[in-house]
């Protein structure tokens, strides 16, 4: 029965959408002779689902995903890889046809079959630009035949992701028990994996272990579509989720936010051009290595804080430290300059507000950190926030002046 096939077959789809497919297939007494009559002469005058305007051929999944095209599929609605297939050979073949336009809606569906399709289209689209549509959803294997293309626009209300497998077992060992019927089954001593028992711990492995074999396929092809690597693919396209609008664009699982009629009319305009690559920066790109920058910066500060913290003369002076790491933007190597000259000593004769390093001198280690830490406690003491606020070292020269100053005053 084909609901013994649904319920034993893997499916890349949510599980809501596969539960909603079987109550369609459970309703074989709803079809009418007269029913099927009438599909019959609808469908001798049908053609395949690909349609051409001005050169953009548009071919539409949507719907349940599946291998094989029959009367079941597109009675419910559905799509079969193998029609969408001989869709797009026609419109590759089609000298009038410059571009091809992929009209995007469906929950997913079978997986065996969605990555023969997913890599012909990956393929095709180095002989004619393609365009992926999604408008509702293109879910887990909706999304990757959608990710195949040469781009990907999104409706902003429209979902992306659900990126993984399914595998159902139904369990009739309860009903078949009700009904007295008993099975027993002898399985080849060379094939102990040929029948797992789900409810041993063993079984329930072998089978996980298919199903993330099966999903580590998935999650890879959408890697190579998209141009990014499988580890960005699991951390930011949405781990099995799904993803809206300008969110799925920022993740990178697709390329823009628009509407089916404006697609269509800029691949019309365009006539065959190349899209730009994924490459070239888009607003995407750009916040991303925005983000990416500031990130290097908060590192690059934090570890010029901590040099600083942790020289040699943090503890003989943590006032002049505290005040070189946290109020300036002087580099570790030009704390390090500063606090060695305060420590080795100031010139005899006070020192200009210019000088690029102060000489040695004559006042001691000992007496330039204890001045400093004075300085410090009667500035805090007796200054405004605003007062304070003006004498924070800005600059590297700032900073020189400082500690020249404070030197000089408590020599």
């Amino acid at each position: 029965m084909f609901t013994d096939y649904i319920g034993s077959s893997g499916w890349a789809m949510p599980p809501e959408k596969a539960r909603e497919l079987l109550s369609i297939a459970e309703r074989s007494n709803e079809v009418s002779p007269q029913a099927l009559e009438a599909y019959r002469s609808a469908s001798l005058s049908r053609a395949e689902r690909a349609t051409e305007r001005d050169g953009v051929a548009i071919i539409r999944i949507e719907g349940p995903l599946f291998k094989k095209a029959n009367l079941f599929v597109s009675m419910s609605g559905a799509t079969s890889y193998e029609m969408v297939r001989r869709d797009l050979q026609v419109a590759l073949d089609d000298k009038g046809i410059h571009s091809i336009a992929l009209y995007v809606d469906s929950p997913g569906g079978e997986a065996n079959g969605c990555d023969e399709l997913a890599s012909a289209i990956y393929a095709a689209r180095s002989k004619k630009p393609i365009t992926a549509f999604v408008s509702g959803m293109a879910a887990s294997g909706g999304y990757w035949i959608a990710s195949a293309a040469s781009r990907v626009v999104i409706s902003d209300a429209a979902m992306l992701g659900s990126i993984g497998v399914v595998l159902g077992l139904p369990d009739r060992s309860e009903a078949d028990r009700r009904r007295g019927v008993r099975t027993m089954e002898f399985v080849s001593s060379q094939s102990p994996g040929k029948r797992p028992d789900p409810s041993s711990d063993r079984g329930r492995a072998q089978i996980q272990t298919l199903v993330d074999d099966l999903a580590g396929v998935f999650v890879a092809a959408v890697a190579k579509h998209r141009g990014v690597s499988v580890d960005t693919v699991t951390r930011n396209f949405g781990g099995g989720g799904m993803k809206v609008g300008a969110k799925a664009v920022a993740a990178g699982m697709a390329d823009d936010v628009g509407q089916f009629e404006a697609v269509i009319a800029g691949m019309i305009r365009n006539k065959g051009a190349a899209w730009p690559s994924r490459k070239e920066p888009t607003m995407s790109i750009q916040a991303a290595s925005h983000a990416g920058i500031v990130a290097a910066a908060a590192a690059q500060e934090t570890e010029r804080c901590q040099s600083i913290l942790t020289c040699q003369y943090a503890k003989s002076m943590p006032g002049l430290i505290h005040i070189l790491a946290f109020e300036t933007t002087v580099s570790h190597r030009d704390a390090l300059t500063i606090l060695a000259a305060i420590a080795g000593g100031m010139a005899t004769a006070p020192i200009s507000g210019t000088a690029s390093r102060p000489e040695p001198g004559r006042i001691s280690a000992e007496a330039a950190a204890a001045g400093w830490q004075k300085a410090v406690a009667t500035t805090n003491g007796g200054a405004s926030a605003e007062d304070l606020e003006q004498r924070k070292p800005k600059t590297t020269s700032d900073a020189w002046a400082a500690a020249i100053a404070q030197a000089n005053r408590f020599a």
